[in-house]
């Protein structure tokens, strides 16, 4: 298994951008391609955003149909916030049926 740590990869102690989240996508692609599994750690973070989850691991899990199988997240514990974005992400990229949903039901306040 390969152990990654996020703050290496993105050189910050902040994901809070697409950018960071696309720079982790880009670093567990090959792996995943080569059906190696990962350990991806969330360790000596401060500050987890949606934007970053839903460029890393939600892309990883809407493009890798085994990713549950083949990433595993440490370092989440003591960070429900955190966890509620990564398992938001997850969720959002298995069933985007959900995003359509939202869409629409934000068009109707709109319109409204």
């Amino acid at each position: 298994m390969k152990e990654l740590k996020i703050i290496d990869i993105i050189n910050t102690q902040n994901a809070i951008l697409h950018e960071f989240g696309l720079q982790v996508y880009d670093r567990i692609k090959p792996l995943l391609q080569a059906n190696e599994n990962v350990l991806l750690s969330f360790e000596g973070l401060k500050n987890v955003t949606s934007g970053f989850s839903n460029a890393s691991i939600g892309k990883l899990f809407c493009d890798f149909k085994n990713a549950d199988q083949l990433i595993q997240l440490s370092g989440l514990e003591g960070h429900p916030l955190w966890q509620e974005k990564v398992n938001n992400a997850i969720t959002l990229a298995k069933n985007p049926e959900i995003i359509r949903l939202q869409n629409n039901a934000i068009s109707e306040l709109l319109i409204s």
